[in-house]
């Protein structure tokens, strides 16, 4: 598992595993700690951080998979209002 480099408020540093430093955050004992992602220091009071974020409350904007029915009928009322137009069905 690898660590993650952290600075207390006492100012010292110190190199703790994901478990801990999620408890760590929680009872602000650190200040920052370091992102090796995007290669910089995260600031727990400022910076975006894993579960701080609000809830989303908008509509699903994930595509919702639909039965083979669904499809179906979806593309026979299609093909019928084609037909209604004088077009080709397909």
């Amino acid at each position: 598992m690898p660590y993650i480099r952290v600075v207390y408020k006492t100012n010292k540093f110190d190199y703790v595993s994901s478990d801990l430093l999620d408890g760590l955050i929680t009872m602000e004992r650190i200040t920052k700690f370091y992102r090796a992602s995007e290669e910089r220091w995260i600031n727990v009071r400022f910076d975006p951080i894993r579960g701080r974020g609000r809830k989303y409350q908008g509509p699903d904007r994930r595509r919702v998979a639909k039965s083979k029915e669904q499809e179906a009928e979806k593309g026979f009322i299609k093909a019928k209002r084609r037909i209604r137009n004088g077009e080709k069905p397909y």
